[in-house]
């Protein structure tokens, strides 16, 4: 992957008795607690095991869509599809495994794929199995989600929770800034390794997808909100089948 070059407030939260806490925020701001806490995603992490997520700001959101096992990430779009960077994807020897919002793993693999390199820098993959409902599928953001300056939600191959912006949209792409307003804390100078990672927009507590990282810094990658990018994205999903 190539190198590129306030006020806060309360967290407002609904309390479920199956799992962390779930938020109905529409901004990462409104989760950011009063002293700066980094977004560290699990207490511990087993790639096969039981990995429970940790009780910080970033406990409110379903990142139970990511598969985080391998550096080649891999994000949920369906129960039995995953978007990649198509310059760094996970082969079908390499398990994905997926944690549910309690920390339980399902192992599936990547069996098929398809590259979308005359859209951007995407792969479609096909897992061997359905996920079941309890792991997240991620809808796109839109055209209108994409303005800039709205924070959004970064993730990295740390395994880590980021508050960045959109700089803008430029064609079929989205850029990525830092926020100046808030602890440098929340911030991830993307490196190598951090590729295909995804950024999400929130709305109503939803994770929209927003990009997967091409770029370093504060990232750039395909706009998933672009209807052409849709478009091609689903076209591959029918063509790889469910």
């Amino acid at each position: 992957m190539k190198a590129a070059a306030l006020f806060l407030l309360p967290a407002a939260f609904l309390v479920s008795c199956a799992g962390p806490a779930s938020s109905t925020a529409n901004s990462p701001l409104e989760l950011l607690p009063a002293e700066p806490e980094k977004g560290t995603l699990f207490k511990y992490y087993q790639p096969r095991g039981e990995s429970p997520r940790k009780n910080n700001w970033a406990a409110p959101l379903d990142f139970s869509g990511i598969s985080w096992n391998d550096m080649r990430c891999a994000t949920l779009i369906s129960p039995s599809h995953v978007v990649m960077a198509a310059h760094f994807i996970r082969d079908a020897r390499t398990p994905a495994m997926f944690h549910d919002r309690m920390g339980q793993p399902e192992e599936r693999f990547i069996v098929s794929h398809k590259v979308l390199t005359c859209i951007g820098d995407i792969a479609v993959g096909k897992l061997n199995m359905r996920l079941p409902s309890g792991y997240k599928a991620y809808r796109f953001a839109s055209v209108a989600d994409a303005t800039p300056g709205t924070p959004v939600i970064t993730t990295d191959q740390t395994l880590t929770a980021s508050v960045h912006q959109i700089r803008g949209v430029f064609g079929k792409g989205v850029a990525l800034d830092w926020v100046p307003s808030i602890d440098p804390i929340y911030r991830r100078h993307l490196i190598p390794g951090d590729s295909g990672h995804p950024t999400f927009v929130l709305k109503n507590g939803e994770l929209l997808l927003l990009e997967t990282h091409t770029t370093g810094g504060p990232g750039a990658g395909p706009f998933y909100g672009d209807p052409e990018v849709q478009q091609a994205i689903r076209a591959a999903m029918i063509e790889l089948g469910n």
